[in-house]
């Protein structure tokens, strides 16, 4: 999305973006600057990317671990949670696996 690329290494919990017009990347810890409750302490899954508002969210669903949810990311670079399991509830262990608008 305008010469941007995104993508996840779910191993090492890392988010890519390739500038594609600078042939340029930067990367991060997927949930390195946090804002609010929640954790993102899990394996990324998913990557959406919203045109819906101005504020380009990315969003990203977790797979595995204590709470799975939804968490999204701004322009900025900070996380929030936007949906999450229940902390060693039901969902223990178990992933989201997508996201519709």
């Amino acid at each position: 999305h305008n010469s941007t690329l995104y993508f996840v290494a779910k191993v090492t919990r890392t988010l890519f973006i390739l500038d594609l017009n600078d042939m340029t990347y930067t990367s991060e810890r997927t949930g390195s600057s946090w804002v609010g409750q929640g954790a993102f302490n899990s394996q990324p899954d998913q990557i959406i990317e919203s045109d819906l508002d101005k504020r380009k969210y990315i969003y990203f669903t977790e797979d595995g671990g204590n709470a799975p949810g939804v968490h999204v990311r701004d322009r900025e670079g900070n996380y929030y949670t936007m949906v999450r399991g229940v902390p060693g509830g039901r969902y223990s262990g178990d992933e989201t696996v997508g996201i519709a608008f």
